[in-house]
């Protein structure tokens, strides 16, 4: 299995790529949207077109890139390669992410009531979605859910931002941790960086990256 795992996507999904991460929402529906194109093998080489790179070595993260901006989230399942086709599961219980269960979850996270409350209030969208797809077995999609709700995000993302610079208050390259306004913060750079450049900063095969005041 490679490392590295590289799709570039039409139009449409690009679109969702540049929207804003506001939520933990917007987090897992980003995350089963990237899964469904890897199952899906949608891909655009077009010109001006994103790019989404699955990373999984040490590091178990997928990067976004479009145009002057890059970010990433980390990855909690695993893939492997079989007969041309990508394989994605949860190692502890071996629950594929296929097609129908991913259709179900994306239809769960969707709902525009519960992210705001807590996890319980999602049961009767469970129920409901299991009914319409026929599927037996809540213990699994309740797992799968559990396993997303209380993902680690690790959300980073690196911008090249000529529109809002402001000296050193906002950096014209500049990295943001975090998506939330109540926490989330700057780091400044001193030059702008490529993609492979922000991956190596986030592997922790590579050697650290360094802060300089």
């Amino acid at each position: 299995m490679e490392k590295y795992i590289e799709i570039y996507p039409g139009e449409y999904f690009t679109e969702k790529i540049k929207k804003p991460v506001r939520n933990k929402q917007d987090i897992i529906l980003l995350l089963l949207e990237t899964i469904k194109i890897i199952i899906d093998h949608v891909e655009d080489h077009t010109a001006g077109q994103s790019k989404v790179i699955l990373c999984k070595d040490k590091m178990s993260r997928v990067f976004y890139e479009t145009n002057d901006k890059y970010f990433s989230i980390g990855f909690p399942f695993y893939i492997e390669k079989k007969n041309g086709s990508y394989r994605i599961y949860d190692k502890i219980t071996e629950l594929e992410i296929d097609s129908r269960r991913l259709s179900m979850l994306i239809r769960i996270f969707s709902s525009e009531s519960h992210m705001s409350q807590s996890l319980e209030s999602m049961i009767d969208d469970i129920l409901e979605v299991a009914e319409d797809y026929e599927y037996q077995n809540i213990n699994e999609v309740w797992y799968l859910v559990f396993l997303l709700w209380h993902m680690e995000e690790g959300y980073i993302r690196y911008d090249y931002d000529p529109i809002y610079e402001k000296a050193r208050s906002h950096p014209l390259n500049h990295l943001d941790i975090n998506y939330s306004s109540d926490i989330t913060y700057k780091i400044g750079m001193n030059r702008k960086i490529s993609i492979k450049e922000f991956m190596n900063i986030l592997d922790i095969k590579e050697e650290c990256a360094f802060l300089a005041g």
